[in-house]
């Protein structure tokens, strides 16, 4: 729930510095910002409903054979199953807030017209939001191997584990896809009006080499434009298309191996030393 609040503040952050990119009136950035921040009770509660169904059956074909392996007694496991069920009741809620979010970058990109590649702040915008995200599934990640001894996770539990590291890598790339295709288009289009800029320089330079009838300082204003032209086309050439800042990747990678890091130690840990 702490994640959710945190991931709520990112998210009117994000928004705020992708403004300038929307041409939308005042009342949609408003509607926008409550979508971001609210998520709908049908949603939630369907969400906790079948969060807590799925619980009852972990409880029911697995948790119930480790109690008794640990003899814990009824009582409490009695407290244990009350207890389980209210967190996944509960804490199931981010994985709705999580899809719901990342889905309203998505259409919130769609809504801008042209992206400036010479204006690239507002483009790296939602890339915050999106890898926090990810950073923040990979938290909660390490943090169940931590605390959940792996000798007794079940099948399910560990079909769960690998569904949120799927869920932590998908949570910061595939929202700005939409934001990277758009500058893939306009950087094609840019490249391609500067090289017809330069077919018609050559041209004419080519025009007036075989008609022999090149003006005085002529040959020099042609080659200061290809000059010119080639430069800028191998600026645009080196602008990156995919919007985040250089060293985000690699940074959220490097925080995406801990979970691998902690179940490789963890199982050393029980194979070597017998914990």
């Amino acid at each position: 729930l702490a994640i959710v609040t945190y991931l709520d503040a990112v998210s009117l952050e994000a928004l705020h510095n992708f403004r300038p990119l929307l041409d939308v009136p005042d009342d949609t950035m408003q509607r926008l910002r409550y979508e971001f921040t609210v998520m709908p009770p049908r949603g939630v509660v369907i969400t906790s409903l079948l969060w807590s169904l799925m619980y009852l059956g972990f409880t029911i074909f697995s948790f119930i054979a480790i109690y008794d392996q640990f003899a814990i007694g009824l009582p409490l496991t009695i407290f244990v199953i009350i207890q389980g069920l209210i967190t996944y009741a509960t804490g199931s809620v981010i994985y709705y807030h999580s899809i719901r979010q990342l889905t309203l970058v998505n259409r919130t990109v769609g809504l801008v017209d042209i992206f400036d590649l010479f204006r690239f702040e507002p483009a790296y915008a939602f890339s915050v939001l999106t890898s926090r995200t990810g950073v923040c599934w990979i938290i909660l990640l390490s943090l169940t191997l931590l605390f959940f001894p792996i000798e007794l996770a079940p099948g399910p539990v560990l079909v769960l584990l690998g569904l949120q590291s799927v869920l932590a890598i998908a949570a910061f790339v595939l929202p700005l896809r939409m934001v990277n295709r758009c500058l893939v288009l306009e950087k094609r289009r840019l490249l391609s009006a500067l090289d017809h800029r330069l077919k018609s320089i050559l041209i004419r330079l080519h025009n007036a080499v075989d008609e022999e009838s090149l003006e005085p300082g002529e040959v020099a204003v042609l080659n200061h434009a290809l000059a010119g032209l080639t430069t800028e086309r191998e600026i645009v050439s080196r602008i990156p298309t995919w919007p985040w800042r250089p060293g985000l990747l690699g940074g959220f990678l490097s925080i995406a191996l801990l979970p691998i890091i902690l179940f490789i130690v963890q199982l050393a840990l029980e194979k070597w030393l017998g914990w």
